[in-house]
């Protein structure tokens, strides 16, 4: 009997340690995730990577970082970014921030002039588009200035990827429908929220145990449970 107990033993290491090799179940503490985090080279900026749909809508796809210090995610510049002028701008503590997200764009292209009129001896030239609305004056000196308007829309979706026998991948999607709106740089950082470890448990319980009769037997019921490692 002792020889099966032990069998059995063996067998449920053997499979925790092959299904943590496959999704990565038993974390680390905080401190060696962070050491973990500054061994992985980190590149200077998120690559993005710019794809087309059938109906011509411009998006960017890329991998979020997660961890623990922003300064193992995110580029130096943004992080003395968030330290010197983000946080405080927002009075709160850069340590408290458990995600943040920066999109980098430009608006650039043509609009045909829609209308052009004389007011008040000055010229006036009318620019609209769907999103954007922009009006010149010029004086009778040649002076000009423009009044502007333009309606911003971006649209960020995150999707997740189921893989078989793998972590599951996730994925940032960033668009606009406005055609001139281009997406050229994200720094995105999300931290490792650690839920509080719940050693003790009601559940159901699948498994053998010992009989009166000293037998090595499979039982099914529900009982207190005592969790030795954290799932």
């Amino acid at each position: 009997m002792n020889k099966n107990i032990a069998i059995l033993v063996l067998l449920f290491l053997s499979i925790s340690l092959i299904l943590n090799t496959i999704f990565g179940w038993f974390t680390l503490n905080k401190d060696e995730r962070i050491a973990s985090e500054a061994k992985v080279p980190k590149n200077d900026t998120i690559t993005l990577k710019e794809y087309v749909t059938k109906d011509s809508l411009i998006y960017v796809k890329y991998d979020p970082n997660v961890g623990e210090l922003m300064t193992n995610n995110i580029t130096r510049n943004y992080n003395t970014y968030v330290y010197d002028t983000l946080a405080p701008a927002l009075r709160i503590a850069a340590d408290k921030i458990t995600e943040l997200q920066q999109v980098k764009a430009k608006l650039e292209g043509k609009i045909k002039a829609q209308e052009q009129i004389i007011q008040d001896k000055s010229r006036v030239i009318t620019y609209v588009d769907k999103y954007f609305t922009a009006t010149t004056i010029t004086d009778t000196l040649g002076k000009s200035e423009i009044d502007y308007k333009y309606n911003a829309q971006l649209d960020i979706v995150t999707t997740t990827d189921r893989k078989l026998f793998k972590k599951d991948v996730q994925n940032i999607l960033i668009t606009s429908p406005d055609k001139n709106f281009k997406v050229n740089n994200v720094e995105h950082f999300k931290k490792s929220v650690e839920l509080p470890n719940r050693p003790f448990g009601l559940g159901l319980q699948i498994g053998y145990g010992i009989s009166e009769n000293g037998e090595l037997m499979p039982y099914l019921g529900v009982g207190l449970n005592y969790n030795i490692l954290k799932f």
